[in-house]
């Protein structure tokens, strides 16, 4: 399978000028080990290391375990208002150098409303200043999936539903789902995604990534536009099915399934059997700061990886531009956008799934 890109072009500096959106990235997962230090040294924390150095080090993912006791430790870092603003901000400068266009950023109010005790109006506040920020600066867009994390009980994912509808004219563009998916179904949060689904508020869990295809059949009949991960779904070939003919888009982040363990090694990944069955698909990171990656690195592994082609890869990025959650004006506008970048790059897309 060739992974031709435009004659006298390298492909390394093609990948890297792609434009590119990301639809699947946790803003707390994004937080950079010097960023972390600083903010918990303002707030007077102690994170048992006293240099960034020995903060990258603390970054270096070892298990599942490890990865959850991190992200917590990110979580209790960040104190007021000021530090969200300031990691989304960060959050969108990074994605600038990597030529991402639009992000819709994941993060979880219950958490640090129970944490540090910040209202959600006054997170929503500061991250939608950062964005703004950032978007002045950059160029960039960036919308919010307000989630809950399934270890927290249904009554709180109804004060998060209501979050997110709250915050609809504030940036929210979705509810979200995420946390350890073992016995914590979608369905179990039923009645909170029904009402905010009367409340024009979409849904969009994890699922099928710490469970198999009874997890993503689980969320179908919430109608979700996209279910973040949902790489299980390959295990079963109806399902499969389902998620083409529906035109469900799956955030498929490769590095974390990697990580993780959702997937043994990189050749094992179902990236491209996904892709060749028609399912419809986008590359995303996750938790670029605890997974040690990058869109871009996404993108590169995706070709050396499964043999996807440049052109492929601008397919999945316009995917990615018609699963944005914008106003069909502003969606229209940043497809223009990017249709228009690759064709500078002299790139054609190609493979997108009927």
């Amino acid at each position: 399978m060739t992974t031709a890109v435009p004659a006298g072009q390298d492909l390394t500096d093609v990948l890297a000028r792609l434009p590119k959106v990301e639809l699947h990235v946790h803003l707390e997962g994004s937080v950079r080990p010097g960023t972390l230090l600083r903010i918990a040294r303002r707030h007077g924390l102690d994170l048992g290391r006293l240099d960034e150095a020995a903060v990258v080090e603390l970054f270096r993912f070892r298990d599942f375990r490890h990865f959850t006791d991190l992200y917590e430790q990110c979580c209790a870092a960040l104190r007021d208002p000021a530090d969200l603003e300031l990691i989304t901000e960060e959050l969108a400068d990074e994605a600038h150098r990597q030529n991402v266009r639009h992000l819709e950023v994941t993060f979880s109010p219950g958490t640090h409303r129970r944490g540090a005790g910040i209202p959600f109006d006054e997170q929503l506040d500061a991250v939608a200043r950062g964005a703004e920020q950032a978007r002045r600066r950059t160029g960039v867009t960036m919308r919010f999936v307000v989630d809950h994390v399934r270890g927290g009980p249904p009554e709180e994912c109804q004060q998060v539903a209501e979050w997110a509808v709250a915050g609809a004219g504030r940036g929210v563009v979705a509810l979200g789902l995420g946390g350890f998916e073992p016995r914590r179904p979608a369905s179990l949060f039923g009645e909170a995604v029904r009402w905010a689904a009367a409340r024009g508020m979409p849904f969009v869990p994890h699922a099928g990534e710490a469970v198999g295809p009874e997890g993503v059949w689980d969320c179908l009949p919430f109608r979700p536009p996209r279910i973040g991960h949902g790489i299980r779904a390959v295990e079963d070939p109806r399902l499969v099915a389902a998620l083409r003919d529906r035109g469900v888009v799956l955030e498929v982040c490769p590095t974390s399934n990697l990580r993780t363990g959702v997937v043994s090694e990189p050749g094992a990944h179902p990236l491209r059997r996904l892709w060749d069955a028609g399912v419809r698909l986008t590359l995303n990171t996750d938790d670029p700061s605890m997974f040690h990656t990058d869109l871009l690195a996404e993108h590169r592994l995706a070709v050396e990886w499964h043999g996807f082609t440049v052109a492929e890869l601008a397919a999945m990025t316009l995917i990615g531009v018609d699963a944005a959650l914008l106003p069909a004006a502003e969606r229209a506008a940043l497809r223009e956008r990017v249709t228009a970048e690759l064709a500078e790059l002299g790139v054609t897309a190609a493979g997108l799934p009927a």
